[in-house]
């Protein structure tokens, strides 16, 4: 909807300008993270299912001092550095350096998210994850365009959106782990050092660093190599295929928590029952979205304007590797949640490496076309990687295909 609304209101062009500018806030943010808030997922969930409330309070405070220091850093980092982004992937100089004041906020946003998910709160986590962005961010575009009507209204419309969300998560946070520890007796304390969360966070950050080269280079380069018009039209083809992943990344917010829980407890056959139900879920859900997308992909993207009907062979082939992911199902988080984060972050460089230099080789010669290309390539690469390392792992394969027992 937000997508809908910024490319009827702006257009193509528009819309590419907030995608670049939003994607390089995103890869700072990133860096800033250094990995803590996937962390937080697996240690508060298992401090939870013991009880270790003190444990949980203790190893926060340690992630909030490390996320300001790290915040700040790489938000003067993007400061300093916006004239060179800005030059190298043709987007406004003044959109990055604004940004930059903003790592900090959405870098806690996302900490205060993903710790609601280790606690199983998953309605609250979805909102924030999910929703509350885009929903916060149509609102102030829907406020800001009654007074100002330059393309520059959806980045500042994001921006508030992003403070708005950043409180509410802090808020909510605070709210469940006082609710849930309130009258419960602490278990044995359990304190973890610095450099014990870091060497559990790093790992995680090189592999959300390369999740987010497969999800984001493609944009980038296609500013870099194309034209900001380009950049909406894929962006938005990309955007529709994501509808086949909502699936996905629903039971994924329920399912983590559970991998997490079942691997701590050794119990390996709870675990492949989780997987197999996750699996299948995902992939009844997401099957049907996918065949719709075959049939009727050139009326889809019609609805947000004539211009984008342009990325109707991008979204086929976008939408292939969103059939693969349904295939494979909770692959990634699996690893992440059961010790494996390092051969997760290895698989995910090397999708990543074969999606840059797809990218490179393709986009010239064929535009749009090409990005989409390189995506769907790396991430059946990596799905079908991730696979056959849980069965090695685990002794069972994440696939789920119909009317056959495994």
């Amino acid at each position: 909807l937000l997508t809908l609304i910024i490319a009827f209101l702006f257009g193509a062009d528009g819309l590419g300008d907030y995608v670049l500018a939003i994607t390089v806030l995103r890869l700072f943010t990133l860096l800033s993270k250094l990995g803590l808030d996937t962390t937080s997922i697996r240690y508060i969930a298992s401090f939870t299912s013991q009880n270790k409330w003190e444990s949980i309070l203790k190893f926060r405070r340690k992630v909030v001092f490390i996320l300001i220091i790290s915040s700040l850093l790489f938000s003067f980092l993007m400061y300093v550095l916006a004239q060179p982004i800005s030059d190298l992937i043709n987007t406004k100089v003044e959109y990055i350096k604004l940004n930059a004041f903003f790592v900090l906020p959405m870098s806690f946003f996302m900490l205060h998210y993903q710790s609601l998910r280790g606690l199983k709160r998953i309605a609250e986590f979805s909102f924030f994850y999910r929703m509350s962005q885009s929903l916060f961010t149509i609102i102030s575009i829907l406020i800001i365009y009654q007074f100002i009507q330059d393309d520059e209204v959806p980045i500042y419309a994001y921006l508030v959106s992003l403070l708005v969300v950043s409180i509410l998560a802090f808020l909510s946070i605070r709210y469940n782990l006082n609710k849930k520890s309130f009258g419960k007796e602490n278990a044995e304390l359990e304190i973890l050092n610095y450099s014990q969360i870091l060497k559990i966070s790093i790992p995680l950050m090189f592999a959300q660093s390369v999740q987010f080269i497969m999800a984001w280079t493609d944009k980038l380069m296609l500013g870099s190599m194309t034209t900001t018009v380009d950049v909406g039209i894929y962006h938005t083809a990309f955007k529709l295929s994501m509808f086949a992943a909502v699936a996905l990344m629903s039971v994924n917010s329920i399912a983590s928590p559970k991998f997490a829980e079942m691997f701590a407890k050794k119990d390996i056959l709870g675990l492949k029952k989780v997987v197999h139900q996750s699996t299948k879920m995902i992939f009844w859900a997401s099957v049907p979205l996918i065949m719709i997308f075959f049939i009727f992909p050139e009326f889809l993207l019609g609805i947000f304007g004539e211009e984008f009907k342009v990325g109707v062979t991008a979204f086929i082939f976008l939408s292939c590797g969103r059939l693969i992911s349904s295939f494979s199902g909770s692959v990634g988080n699996i690893l992440q949640m059961t010790g494996n984060q390092n051969i997760y972050a290895r698989i995910l460089l090397l999708g990543a490496i074969l999606n840059v230099v797809l990218n490179l080789i393709l986009i010239p010669a064929y535009g749009i076309n090409g990005a989409a290309i390189a995506s769907m390539s790396s991430l059946i690469v990596w799905n079908l990687s991730m696979v056959l390392v849980v069965k090695q792992r685990f002794g069972f394969y994440t696939f789920y295909i119909p009317f056959i027992k495994r």
